[in-house]
């Protein structure tokens, strides 16, 4: 499928991972081992069983808590790090053994990366000058600057770094180099950053960093776009300034996209997608909502959301009824015939805190007192603990209330749940139990 970027044509990407596996062995970057019962030490599995599918020009996003292994994936992806099991294909191509720079792939890093000595034309240039993708924008196979010379491409590099600094009418530029100058001021002018471009890094904030790091990628045209936590070295106002940037630069191109992230903000927010990872294991994949209306277990619950889903455990009698020390609650009837098999056991409860709500005494409700209170002028978040005998050693609820309705700390309040609002999760297995 060809799409058109203003500056060349490209297909767009379908990235399939298949049965990922990897594995630090003793003397590579990461000395973590584990040790068998005979004390010797064995490779550490950090990524175990991966499959993922990126269909062409989707922003998936991979999100999970810091030394889940969404960053070595990312390496896995763009070459970086070696495969020890499994295949990756990229628009039905084999690369586990195809060197990065071939892959068709380009990387953000999350220090940007950028050459600090270059200034930032030369920095949204280099990577075209060093592969040649500049003549293939031009539609050449050669690199000439006359009709009957050509040049190869380590002499055509050499003519345009040795001339550079000589006045414009003397400077050496084949059309190669006059369609990579093109090619850099189209980027430029998507990221509003044509101002920038004589420039050195030293000199740029760190939005503007950003902004070429972005355009070094850019600039390649690449198959795939990979970003490892972009954001995540910038201010909270600009980060959202930035987030919003990326997700319309990526929708303006269509380029298939793989977005690294420990924030669930920025998950929910830009991605097409999610795929919660958790101890080097893909937990849940699906759409933002799906994912926060619908976790598939107690981890992705408890992660997805903000403040995190409350966990109360309670008992199970059939036919609808959940009861907890402090509360007795009849569950809606579509719960009826999955909860079958539960009768006499013990459930997790789930209540997100928009769920839980102000109340009135009731044999229902959650008898708590008020720990803390987080006023933020649209929305109020209490952190409350249940008054009852086990309240001493019980888990603090977060709960949000209405930001017109004064709370003070150490208040006793009655809190209603929500019946068709709440998630249960096999205390055992740590699944979700769906009606």
């Amino acid at each position: 499928m060809k799409r058109s970027f203003g500056f060349r044509a490209k297909v767009v990407a379908q990235v399939v991972l298949e049965n990922i596996y990897k594995s630090f062995q003793k003397g590579e970057r990461q000395e973590a081992k584990s040790a068998g019962q005979n004390g010797q030490a064995h490779p550490a599995a950090v990524l175990r069983n991966i499959n993922l599918a990126v269909g062409d020009g989707e922003f998936m996003v991979l999100v999970g808590p810091s030394g889940c292994g969404k960053s070595t994936l990312l390496r896995l992806l763009a070459g970086l790090e070696e495969v020890t099991g499994g295949n990756i294909y990229v628009s039905d191509r084999l690369v586990n053994e195809v060197p990065p720079k071939d892959r068709d792939i380009a990387m953000v890093f999350q220090n940007y990366a950028l050459y600090p000595h270059m200034t930032v034309y030369d920095n949204l240039a280099f990577g075209l000058r060093r592969t040649g993708q500049g003549s293939k924008a031009a539609g050449e196979k050669t690199y000439t600057h006359s009709p009957t010379r050509a040049l190869p491409l380590w002499l055509d590099n050499l003519l345009i770094e040795t001339t550079r600094q000589l006045p414009k009418g003397l400077r050496y530029q084949s059309e190669r180099e006059k369609a990579i100058d093109q090619q850099v001021r189209t980027i430029a002018q998507i990221l509003q950053i044509e101002g920038l471009l004589n420039r050195l890094p030293k000199q740029l904030s760190g939005g503007q960093k950003q902004r070429v790091a972005l355009g070094r990628a850019m600039a390649r045209n690449p198959q795939v776009f990979l970003m490892d936590e972009p954001l995540s070295n910038l201010d909270a106002k600009l980060r959202a300034e930035t987030r919003s940037q990326i997700v319309k630069l990526q929708r303006q191109l269509g380029t298939t996209t793989i977005y690294v992230t420990h924030d669930q903000t920025e998950a929910m927010t830009m991605g097409d997608r999610i795929a919660v990872m958790n101890a080097g294991q893909i937990q849940q994949i699906a759409s933002p909502l799906e994912i926060y209306n619908h976790p598939a277990n107690l981890f992705v619950a408890e992660f997805i959301g903000s403040p995190p889903m409350n966990f109360l455990p309670v008992q199970f009698k059939s036919p609808l009824l959940i009861t907890h020390d402090q509360f007795r609650l009849t569950l809606p009837p579509l719960w009826e015939p999955i909860l079958q098999s539960y009768d006499g056991r013990s459930l997790t409860l789930g209540i997100r805190p928009e769920h839980l709500s102000v109340s009135v005494p009731a044999p229902k409700n959650l008898h708590v007192r008020v720990e803390l209170v987080e006023a933020l002028g649209s929305e109020t978040y209490i952190a409350v603990r249940r008054m009852d005998s086990l309240a001493a050693r019980s888990q603090t609820l977060q709960a949000r209330i209405e930001p017109d309705r004064s709370v003070q700390v150490g208040e006793e309040l009655w809190l209603a749940i929500a019946p068709e609002k709440l998630h249960l999760f096999d205390p055992n297995t740590g699944l979700a139990i769906s009606p």
